[in-house]
């Protein structure tokens, strides 16, 4: 059971290991395209913030409204940008950041189509998977609290069931965090096709669709998986440069100055920018695999390696 275990995450581990080294490679490249569509986003920011008490209350809705709607598009230009970094990088071409980010307003819009279609389906499905696991926790917690009025706290049996309740619960929130993961890494590997590929609407529709279904356990393993990778090391990274790089705007200037603030807000942003990219770049690594699985690529590249090493062995 255990090799059974091994040998199936072995080719997961082994592309997640193939992202870092990619990402080490050209680790300015990736963080220059991250910080070219998240510099708009901090300077307004910064503005919104440090002008905050100057404007009306319904401007400021006006506004924070528009930048929702701004949101979509800015984002699908970021995954867009990395992803084709991403694919150069796995060609061994050199990162041109000019054709990264030379993505074609209107592949963004289809971009943008699917993604609010597909976002609604993953919301409805991750909220079905998670009821049925938040469910029978309730039910648990209301026997849990009937046992516990009738058992003594302090008695061992008492804190055994309180402990075991207690991990249900930790394990309950744990797999809702993955099922969150799993979402978000499983829609950017189905955009892959709408931003690296020049594809008519409906032939990228049919390869996302097919793409998502082919291999679909062995994807289910390397979404979640790249998913608390980058939330682990995200959340530390972010921790840190949201800490300690505004650190000292708020010695000197106080928590409530507003420069310090939008220092604060930039310093997340930074954050992103340095843990972002890898998620992407297996994305892309996972849908370069298993395009060239399903067109039989893979497959005549093996046949081939096969030929010469018989014929040199011959």
């Amino acid at each position: 059971m255990k090799l059974n275990i091994a040998g199936r995450l072995h080719p997961t581990l082994n592309l997640l290991d193939e992202g870092c080294a990619i990402y080490r490679r050209h680790f300015t490249s990736f963080v220059a395209i991250g910080l070219e569509w998240l510099t708009p986003i901090a300077i307004a920011i910064g503005v919104l913030v440090g002008n905050a008490e100057r404007i009306d209350a319904n401007w400021l809705v006006v506004i924070v409204l528009a930048g929702l709607l701004l949101a979509i598009p800015l984002a699908l230009y970021l995954i867009g940008g990395l992803s084709r970094a991403a694919m150069a990088a796995i060609d061994g071409r050199t990162i041109d950041l000019r054709e990264a980010l030379a993505i074609h307003p209107l592949g963004v819009a289809k971009a943008g189509c699917f993604t609010i279609i597909y976002g609604f389906m993953m919301q409805v499905a991750s909220s079905a998977v998670s009821l049925l696991c938040v469910c029978p926790v309730y039910v648990m917690g209301l026997s849990a609290s009937v046992f516990f009025a009738s058992v003594d706290s302090d008695s061992p049996l008492g804190i055994t069931a309180l402990a075991v309740f207690g991990l249900l619960l930790v394990g309950m929130y744990v797999l809702a965090f993955i099922i969150g993961g799993i979402s978000y890494s499983s829609l950017f590997y189905a955009l892959q096709p709408w931003l690296v590929e020049r594809l008519r609407f409906g032939e990228a529709l049919e390869r996302s669709v097919d793409l998502i279904i082919f291999r679909f356990r062995s994807n289910l393993v390397v979404w979640g998986v790249s998913a608390l990778l980058v939330f682990a090391v995200g959340l530390s990274v972010s921790l840190a440069v949201g800490v300690i790089v505004p650190l000292p705007a708020f010695l000197l200037l106080g928590a409530e100055s507003t420069v310090a603030q939008a220092i604060a807000s930039i310093a997340w942003l930074l954050g992103l920018a340095l843990v972002l990219p890898p998620w992407f770049i297996w994305m892309a690594l996972l849908y370069r695999r298993n395009l060239a699985a399903r067109s039989g690529a893979d497959l005549t590249r093996r046949v081939e390696e096969w030929a010469r090493a018989v014929k040199v062995e011959g």
